[in-house]
């Protein structure tokens, strides 16, 4: 397919609003993006545009922080399981009707989201993680190779994390180099965490759509395009975002969670 000036215009726009949002809370680029572009474009083909903008923009939220040494070594096993559930169902899903099933999501995020802004607060033990860990990452991968939306379970499960805490081995035991030392640090390392969670997710996919052959040369001026206005917007977001407190970021996180939640059930009804 050719894109006519007005779709890359528009494609701009939607990146540029995901790249401000992201850059103020730490995620939300994917979800608004494919969200917004779904509206007018077939869905895989606003899967393989979001490739190149997801990618370079979760390198850069990555890579500035002082906590991806902690995220990589505290999630690893999260990680590879987003992997694996993300290739797989990248390969195998074709033309499925997937609205429905962001539908849903969407309510279930926006029910999170709110109970946690109504004061309701979730967290999960640092013991719990060993176990868990396979389990959302397995099962965000699966959702995420198939619809593009890569916020459930794995962002409110980062969220209830407490990075002030060192992760655990299989012995139950602390390990060491994977807890935050202050305030600034557990911001990064939540903020990174969403980074390096996209930037995995994004990886499967990617391969399964290149295996699968529905990467075509045309997505690549959109796809740089959409890069470049998202990487401005990350910039805005990121001078917000420096001025917030703990608390207030926090809260800034749920308040968006209900948005994206919104986003994807108005796709569904839509």
């Amino acid at each position: 397919m050719e894109f006519e000036i007005l779709d890359l215009v528009g494609i701009s726009l939607v990146f540029l609003a995901g790249g401000i949002v992201k850059g103020c809370i730490g995620l939300g680029l994917p979800t608004i993006s494919i969200g917004l572009m779904a509206l007018w474009l077939p869905l895989e083909q606003a899967m393989g545009i979001l490739i190149l903008p997801t990618v370079i923009t979760n390198i850069w939220q990555a890579s500035f922080g002082s906590a991806l040494f902690v995220v990589v070594r505290r999630l690893w096993v999260l990680m590879v399981g987003l992997l694996v559930g993300s290739l797989t169902t990248a390969i195998l899903v074709v033309e499925a009707n997937i609205t429905m099933a962001s539908g849903l999501l969407g309510i279930m995020l926006i029910i999170y989201a709110g109970l946690n802004l109504s004061g309701v607060r979730f967290s999960v033990p640092v013991k719990s993680e060993t176990t868990l860990n396979p389990i959302i990452g397995i099962s965000t991968g699966l959702i995420a190779g198939a619809t593009a939306f890569f916020v459930i379970p794995v962002v409110p499960y980062l969220q209830s994390l407490d990075f002030g805490k060192a992760g655990h081995n299989l012995k139950n035991k602390p390990i060491a180099g994977t807890s935050a030392v202050n305030e600034t640090m557990m911001k990064d390392a939540l903020i990174q965490s969403f980074a390096v969670s996209v930037l995995v997710l994004t990886g499967g996919m990617a391969l399964g759509l290149e295996i699968r052959g529905a990467l075509p040369v045309s997505i690549l001026l959109p796809g740089v395009l959409g890069t470049v206005t998202g990487l401005i917007g990350m910039i805005i977001g990121r001078t917000i975002r420096n001025r917030l407190s703990l608390e207030v970021f926090r809260r800034c996180i749920l308040t968006a969670l209900v948005g994206l939640g919104i986003v994807m059930v108005v796709r569904f009804v839509w």
